[in-house]
């Protein structure tokens, strides 16, 4: 009997845990984010040498685009979705 209220304490903690979408906050506009960012970028994505932001979905993929990074510089890159 005891380990039915232990398997029923497990499920409820499986059940009640965060899903991967209120796990990743909306991402804003052109801030620069590393290539290991874990929560997908849409509508589009710039792609830079330094890592990938969040762009217009009017930009069509092999567009220029760029993405503002922590220290206020902007770098140039290619839209990729």
């Amino acid at each position: 009997m005891p380990w039915l209220v232990l398997l029923a304490l497990v499920a409820t903690l499986i059940l009640s845990g965060d899903t991967p979408a209120q796990q990743c906050p909306e991402l804003p506009f052109y801030v620069l984010v590393p290539f290991n960012y874990p929560c997908y970028i849409h509508p589009r994505s710039c792609r830079t040498d330094y890592g990938l932001c969040r762009i217009d979905a009017a930009m069509k993929p092999g567009a220029p685009c760029a993405c503002q990074a922590a220290n206020g510089a902007w770098i140039r890159g290619v839209c990729i979705h």
